[in-house]
């Protein structure tokens, strides 16, 4: 390959998410010799645009208000014109309506879309458009196989043209870490036991339900840590002074120490009633906290309850609450299931084998007639 092939990435933002920190997480480790990467944000970047290698990595900020924005496929099929794009990677399928039409609009020979987590729209009309429009995309892949099945059963896209695509982690930015400093800095005794979430605070984490089962605990040794930002912010810490918590729970926002956050935990709890691959999650085990987590998506692949972490079904205050308690009272349990959560990581979700997965898939589709 004389010149590296040009990819578009294509998503709504670059605001702190999921999905957000996995194609920075790509696009950072490609091979750049064979690859150089863009990102288009169909409304605005975001923070996470400061994690690109500097002067790499070009940014495009498409200003789309959101609905229908009739005009953007033709804005997007100049941009991919201009930056003489050879494959466009849609994220989602916000981005993949916007970005199949700009692409073929563009005459880009390549499209590849992957799913990373997703409400299902009910609406027929809708559906039937991504079922079509996937026909005539080169590649799609899910990050876990139960997103897959949902995009089998709800959409109709054939299964068999559907991949799986796990998310992976750079397990060297994440280990157990010193606990003292973080709780010197919010105040906490050596004795307090900590447990923490990381994500944005939007309905779908249901971080009110990890509120109200540490309210019910029969303890009060227990300090709470939210580490993220977003819609819901007002109204959890409005919850936890309701619920008494107002002093135990710290709302710290977005933070660059997450690696250092994650390892100073002792419990780590996601209680999302919706998820695709979590990279949290995925980032929690390897820093080495035990972790409880709904049973939805893509999580009952990653933990395998009672051998690297427990799982409760989604919603399920009393369920939440009774896992805690195993694990606040049992220091030999949690760091039994924390030191198998690491090794799970370790042997199955290392970065290394995602990014190669990643470069095969480009070339692949890149090749074919």
């Amino acid at each position: 390959m004389d010149t590296p092939l040009h990819i578009q990435h294509v998503l709504l933002s670059l605001e702190p998410g999921g999905l957000e920190n996995g194609v920075v997480n790509v696009v950072n480790r490609l091979d750049s010799g064979r690859f150089r990467s863009s990102v288009c944000c169909l409304k605005r970047a975001g923070e996470f645009a400061a994690r690109f290698a500097a002067g790499k990595v070009a940014i495009h900020e498409m200003g789309s208000p959101g609905g229908r924005d009739l005009l953007l496929p033709f804005r997007l099929a100049r941009l991919f014109r201009r930056t003489a794009t050879d494959i466009v990677h849609t994220r989602n399928v916000e981005a993949f309506f916007y970005g199949f039409l700009g692409a073929k609009l563009a005459g880009v020979r390549s499209i590849v879309h992957s799913e990373h987590g997703r409400t299902f729209d009910d609406r027929p009309l809708r559906l039937r458009a991504q079922r079509v429009l996937s026909g005539y995309t080169d590649a799609i892949f899910a990050v876990s196989e139960q997103l897959k099945r949902d995009l089998v059963a709800q959409v109709g896209i054939p299964a068999d043209c559907i991949d799986v695509l796990y998310n992976g982690v750079d397990v060297s930015r994440f280990a157990p870490s010193q606990r003292e400093p973080l709780r010197a800095a919010l105040g906490l005794g050596a004795a307090t036991l900590l447990v923490g979430s990381v994500g944005r605070l939007a309905p779908v984490k249901n971080y009110p339900l990890l509120l109200r089962a540490v309210r019910g605990l029969a303890r009060e040794d227990v300090a709470v840590v939210l580490v993220g930002d977003g819609p819901e912010r007002g109204a959890l810490e409005a919850e936890a002074r309701a619920l008494g918590l107002g002093g135990r729970v710290h709302i710290l926002g977005h933070r660059e120490d997450v690696a250092a956050l994650l390892g100073a935990m002792d419990v780590f709890v996601l209680p999302s009633v919706s998820e695709g691959m979590s990279n949290t999650l995925l980032e929690a085990m390897a820093a080495g906290a035990a972790v409880a987590a709904s049973n939805v998506g893509g999580n009952p692949e990653i933990v395998r309850d009672g051998v690297n972490g427990l799982l409760f079904e989604s919603g399920d205050e009393p369920g939440l609450r009774d896992k805690l308690q195993l694990l606040l009272g049992d220091p030999a349990l949690r760091a039994r299931l924390a030191h198998a959560a690491r090794a799970r990581v370790l042997r199955d979700f290392a970065i290394e084998a995602m990014i190669s997965r990643y470069e095969r898939l480009y070339l692949s589709v890149h090749r074919s007639p």
